[in-house]
């Protein structure tokens, strides 16, 4: 895969096993001198790749400002969405097929903000995870993309504050560092002091600037503080559920989302 932000709509993610595919949202036509620039600066420096994963259940602004945000910050060239798998921490989940529609519309959405804000990224969903046999583990998504990669590429994991604070909770948590680099958005009144004891020692240990992410493999974590957005699914859900006869989406709902799960009859009391 070229670190490029012109993604033809039927490409193939190379971060996905063969016979998977990705349907990234399709370029804007000035895209292409930007890639040129981009692939002939890439020769100097190791690849950047953020992996934003969730349930996406349903995705929302939320989930897209924290793409853009770390798209810039981290200087991305490859920015890939992942609709979650079959996740022992959550049962009863919308079908995966849906929630896989749900974030390529989205997907569309967040690439015309990235030509803006981040034409040199490379926007992609990835199904790696959705076609996994089995519970899905995010250690076992990074372990694979760390040997799709090589050594020397950057590789960030890109999660909510509040998701930061319960990281002890994940299977086989300090193997994820092994691999990749966590970047959290804090969410309004984020407080280290939620997280274990544990857990607070490895924010000391392991904590890193923008660059020194950029610059390195993996290992560190990195907190943002300056999105401050905070959006639950679990109440838009609850929104939606109350709300089928609405004439506009929610705020925190992209439209094209929100078309779609009114075509589909999702959330429904």
């Amino acid at each position: 895969m070229t670190a490029s932000s012109s993604v033809a709509p039927h490409t193939r993610d190379a971060h996905t096993a063969p016979g998977t595919s990705d349907a990234p949202a399709p370029a804007p036509a000035t895209a292409t001198s930007a890639a040129s620039a981009v692939t002939a600066a890439m020769g100097a420096r190791p690849r950047r790749i953020g992996v934003l994963g969730g349930t996406f259940d349903p995705i929302h602004t939320g989930h897209l400002a924290l793409g853009a945000l770390f798209a810039r910050t981290l200087a991305l060239d490859e920015l890939v969405l992942m609709p979650a798998g079959q996740q022992p921490q959550k049962q009863g989940s919308t079908p995966a097929a849906h929630r896989l529609a749900m974030t390529r519309l989205a997907a569309q959405q967040l690439a015309a903000e990235l030509e803006r804000s981040r034409p040199f990224t490379q926007l992609l969903v990835s199904t790696r995870e959705i076609e996994r046999a089995g519970p899905s583990y995010t250690v076992d998504t990074l372990r694979e993309m760390r040997r799709e990669l090589g050594p020397q590429a950057s590789l960030s994991l890109l999660i909510g504050s509040d998701q930061l604070v319960r990281l002890d909770t994940w299977h086989a948590w300090r193997e994820l560092f092994d691999y990749a680099h966590v970047c959290a958005a804090a969410r309004p009144g984020f407080d280290r002091d939620a997280a274990s004891a544990e857990l607070r020692e490895v924010f000391a240990e392991r904590e890193k600037s923008a660059l020194g992410v950029q610059s390195t493999p993996c290992g560190g974590i990195l907190i943002d503080d300056s999105l401050a957005v905070d959006i639950s699914a679990t109440e838009l859900r609850a929104t939606l559920a109350h709300a089928r006869d609405a004439a506009t989406p929610p705020a925190n709902l992209p439209e094209p989302v929100w078309r779609y799960i009114r075509a589909q009859h999702l959330y429904r009391a």
